[in-house]
């Protein structure tokens, strides 16, 4: 079964142990988007598409993802994931002020990771 954007932007919220609250206050303190508490629950509920180039990057940013983690499987995680060696190369922009001290550690190991799988 194939699951939506939203779908998979909720699963990653809740592994994470993040409230919606949560997540609005730092796209409000952060990306300088205000979202209400609905307009999240219809994103994840898939009911209003998110942006792709405003809210996409803001929630990879606050989940400590990239962009392409939201498409990479039609599954929904059921895991905190470990670091996947990635199938190509890309680019992606973190504002660190918006993870936690376990996202950025998670993001260090991941890079940690990569550079040994590719020596």
């Amino acid at each position: 079964m194939a699951f939506s954007l939203g779908q998979r932007l909720r699963a990653t919220r809740e592994l994470l142990g993040m409230t919606q609250e949560q997540v609005i206050e730092q796209l409000e303190i952060h990306y300088n988007i205000s979202m209400s508490q609905q307009t999240l629950s219809t994103i994840e509920n898939g009911k209003r598409k998110v942006d792709a180039e405003r809210e996409l990057p803001a929630f990879a940013g606050i989940y400590g993802k990239t962009i392409d983690y939201f498409y990479e499987s039609l599954q929904l995680p059921t895991a905190l994931p470990s670091a996947p060696i990635p199938k190509r190369k890309s680019v992606v922009t973190i504002d660190l002020e918006a993870l936690t001290d376990r996202d950025k550690l998670e993001l260090a190991a991941e890079l940690i990771h990569n550079v040994l799988q590719e020596t």
